[in-house]
């Protein structure tokens, strides 16, 4: 089992959040526009995708967890400025994952078909009335929902993992991830995910839960 890596260069760390705050303060309004729809979430050293590495690094915590935060609603605010002046309707939600903070964001879309697939996105949502260390941080401006942080696998891609391009998970790690899998957790049928419905096979999936998704907006 791999130890958790002790975070250094705190002062560092700090530099390179506010980096990214500035970097993703402002919406590039042509490419929204053209795309319809924007996000960012945490891009930087050590945290980037650490969630999605099966990484040692520990999730970030007290002076930085709460920079991070205070970040995503930094950002939240001015796209909501920004958001306001396009006169049209918008989905504009901060995502805070929990205790998997390293996989928040934030997100805002434009356009009836954007804004419910952003809707239904992320899965059954509840209002929330749970208090989460975050909620003393963040304004009371905000109301919350609640779903679950759930890491998702696909038996087609575990079975053949060279033909969707998963370069990290070879034949052999995937087959023993695989029957771990089986034994521990019920499989749910549906037809293709991860972007292959060209081949119109039913699919099973794998829902392995981590924590708490809390989808914030004001």
């Amino acid at each position: 089992m791999n130890r958790t890596k002790k975070i250094r260069g705190h002062k560092k760390i700090q530099k390179r959040i506010q980096s990214w705050i500035e970097q993703n303060k402002t919406i590039n309004i042509a490419d929204f526009l053209a795309n319809k729809y924007c996000f960012t979430h945490i891009s930087f050293e050590p945290y980037f995708n650490i969630s999605n590495n099966n990484s040692n690094i520990a999730e970030p915590k007290s002076k930085t967890r709460k920079k991070i935060i205070l970040g995503l609603e930094e950002i939240y605010n001015n796209w909501k400025i920004e958001l306001e002046k396009l006169n049209q309707p918008f989905f504009l939600k901060i995502y805070l994952f929990e205790p998997r903070i390293s996989k928040s964001q934030v997100i805002c879309a434009i356009g009836e078909e954007k804004i419910e697939y952003y809707e239904s996105h992320f899965g059954v949502t509840h209002n929330s009335t749970r208090k989460s260390y975050f909620q003393n941080i963040l304004s009371d401006e905000f109301s919350w929902k609640t779903s679950l942080d759930n890491d998702t696998y696909s038996e087609k891609v575990l079975l053949n993992p060279e033909c969707y391009n998963e370069t990290t998970l070879d034949a052999v790690h995937s087959r023993k991830l695989l029957k771990k899998l089986n034994k521990k957790y019920n499989k749910v049928e549906d037809k293709s995910w991860f972007g292959f419905e060209e081949d119109n096979e039913t699919d099973y999936f794998f829902y392995v839960p981590k924590g708490i998704l809390n989808i914030g907006e004001k």
